[in-house]
């Protein structure tokens, strides 16, 4: 698969801020980015994902930027109005680039999505804003 969200949720941590950590990376024609099990926000960071996917599919030449909350490592998306997005990411110099279908990219966040949201409530997690606004998505 050319686009794959991963994320560990055995990982996830309720820090005392009220933000959640965990790891969380994307592979990208089967390279890992920023790294396999890269910490972060997930919870956030795919709401942020997701929020753009739906914008960029609209339309041709729409773009988002999604950055991940934990060092200069982000992806960016730009819509080509047939059912796919160009997938760009900022690769330590070397930008990795892939097309991918609306729908493989869906596929993925769902499946991470659906397993995030079921992880944080499993934790009592379930009012924190962030997990709120995953699961409305």
């Amino acid at each position: 698969m050319k686009f794959e969200l991963f994320c560990d949720v055995e990982s996830l941590d309720l820090v005392r801020s009220g933000s959640i950590w965990g790891n969380i990376w994307i592979g990208i024609s089967g390279c890992p980015f920023p790294e396999s099990n890269w910490n972060d926000m997930p919870v956030a960071f795919i709401v942020e994902l997701i929020d753009a996917v739906s914008f960029v599919r609209q339309a041709e030449g729409r773009r988002r930027r999604v950055r991940f909350f934990d060092g200069p490592f982000w992806i960016d998306l730009v819509g080509r109005g047939d059912g796919a997005v160009n997938v760009s990411a900022n690769a330590h110099g070397a930008d990795k680039k892939v097309t991918v279908s609306v729908h493989d990219i869906a596929r993925s966040l769902t499946a991470v999505r659906t397993e995030l949201v079921r992880a944080c409530l499993e934790r009592g997690w379930g009012e924190q804003m962030d997990v709120r606004r995953l699961q409305a998505q």
